[in-house]
């Protein structure tokens, strides 16, 4: 600035020095232009789309079995860790049946050591046992299969848990009528016979044991996620089953945000690309998380989802959200404001500023354009300096009085 200040004043004397002598030639003004140095660095073109935060991952939580709530541990809007107790359902049918399939297993056992032991004496007391066994195992099944048809009626448990029951009833029918045919001709059953039979009843009644025991761990739910309940269908004392999620948990940790594209600008979206968020005067980092292929049919747009780790920045949902996405980008490149560029005969220039003042017009090559800043490709360094102001005034060849303007 002061270099350029220094000329002018110089040209100034000189014009100044021939005041009252006769003037021999004209000499001629220095145009004020403005100027600016050519930077080397990157360039970025984006658009800005607009959105609102909202939970991405939202979790259902479901009893396991049907029945009438005890107890509620969880309310609305509480957050939860993974494994806090959230309810638990009555369960005096259920520790009955591990109580009853208990001893039905003991029972087994014992019928089965007494089998394997050889001992022919005691065939009858086997027999004995074993009729009784498979008597209590069926009126178990039978007592499970009218709890379960009576819950498969009023639609709390699914066909495939009532086909499980009604399977297990058809099995320990056809034990009972095995063994009271067994006992009927025990006469003409030999030791072997007895055995097979002992093994039965006993793997039957390990099967129904570990079914009973399975069941008293149903009666708890658990939250199988960290987050905020966020739903809450589950009151005490009344009945709850598979039908309707007991809770919903919603993890607030990582936040979505839906954009409405236009088609012009679909293809620019990559699935896994960085992009820029804006929130409340905060900037973050997300990901493009799921491109579609279709429209939405009522708003012709298409739907982008934006995704981003909020443990940190903890936003809530419901916030606007700004996110600016990359068109085109280059680093180490060449580039002068968008006015000191313009076109004669389809051809691009700019004037530098020379060394001794003049303005240089030279041709250019341009690539990325954004609101104030051209990239150039080929025609200028990062060591000129354009002319970015009094265009108009100049032509190739011009002295110039440039003002250095900063950006």
């Amino acid at each position: 600035m002061k270099k350029y200040l220094a000329m002018f004043l110089a040209f100034s004397s000189l014009l100044l020095v021939g005041c009252g002598k006769e003037k021999t030639e004209e000499v001629k003004k220095p145009i004020a232009v403005s100027v600016q140095m050519a930077k080397g660095g990157d360039i970025e073109n984006t658009n800005n789309f607009t959105g609102t935060t909202k939970i991405k991952d939202e979790t259902a939580v479901t009893v396991e079995m049907a029945g009438t709530v005890e107890q509620v541990y969880a309310n609305l809007g509480q957050e939860v860790k993974k494994g806090d107790k959230l309810l638990t359902i009555k369960g005096d049918d259920v520790r009955n049946s591990i109580k009853q399939a208990k001893a039905a297993l003991e029972l087994a056992q014992a019928n089965y050591n007494n089998t394997t032991g050889g001992s022919i004496d005691s065939q009858q007391n086997q027999l004995d046992n074993s009729l009784k066994l498979a008597q209590m195992q069926y009126d178990e099944a039978k007592r499970n299969y009218d709890i379960y048809t009576q819950l498969y009626s009023s639609g709390a448990i699914s066909e495939d848990q009532y086909k499980k029951i009604e399977l297990s009833l058809n099995q320990a029918e056809q034990q009972l009528e095995l063994a009271q045919k067994t006992y009927d001709t025990s006469t003409e059953k030999s030791i072997p016979q007895l055995k097979e039979l002992a093994e039965k009843q006993l793997s039957q009644a390990q099967t129904s044991y570990d079914i009973a025991s399975e069941n008293l761990d149903k009666l708890t739910l658990t939250a199988p996620v960290d987050g905020v309940i966020t739903t809450k269908n589950a009151n005490e004392n009344e009945m709850i089953s598979q039908q309707q999620p007991a809770f919903v948990i919603s993890s607030n940790n990582m936040l979505e945000i839906d954009l409405s594209v236009t088609q012009k600008d679909i293809d620019n979206f990559k699935v896994g690309e960085e992009i820029d968020i804006e929130i409340g005067g905060q900037s973050v980092k997300g990901n493009i998380d799921y491109v579609p292929t279709t429209i939405d049919g009522q708003t012709n747009l298409y739907t982008v989802k934006v995704v981003f780790n909020n443990a940190e920045t903890n936003f809530r949902a419901g916030m606007s959200a700004d996110v600016k996405l990359s068109i085109e980008k280059q680093e180490g490149t060449i580039t002068v404001p968008k006015k000191a560029v313009f076109e004669e005969d389809g051809n691009k220039y700019v004037y530098i500023a020379s060394s001794d003042n003049l303005a240089v017009k030279t041709q250019v090559e341009t690539g990325i354009t954004t609101e104030k800043t051209v990239e150039i490709t080929s025609g200028v360094t990062d060591s000129d300096t354009v002319i970015i102001g009094g265009i108009s005034l100049i032509s190739d060849g011009t002295l110039i009085f440039p003002v250095e303007k900063e950006d």
